[in-house]
């Protein structure tokens, strides 16, 4: 992975993190309405300085008019993000289901 893992803000992870959730690969696409009604409203206000902001950075896709897609690099990401949070809002769960 590169480090460009690192430089992403808390609006650019949170979409990443959606993405990976729903699967959204080069052939899978999203729209923007959908990724805004499924993202928290404290991140409408800059989702279309974040999309402009993937993209530039290479993660994101145009697809079609208001429809995007990852790139390879930008789904592994997005995968790695959704994982980590799944593994930190089901942790717990985990150890209830062995006992």
């Amino acid at each position: 992975m590169s480090d460009i893992d690192f430089d992403l803000t808390q609006d650019e992870r949170k979409v990443l993190e959606l993405l990976g959730k729903l699967h959204v690969s080069q052939n899978k696409n999203i729209n923007e309405a959908t990724i805004r009604k499924k993202l928290p409203s404290k991140y409408h206000g800059n989702l279309y300085e974040t999309i402009k902001s993937l993209h530039s950075k290479g993660l994101l896709r145009y697809y079609r008019s208001q429809n995007y897609c990852l790139t390879d690099e930008g789904k592994k990401i997005a995968e790695k993000l959704a994982a980590e949070l799944f593994k930190k809002t089901y942790g717990d769960l985990r150890i209830l289901l062995v006992l």
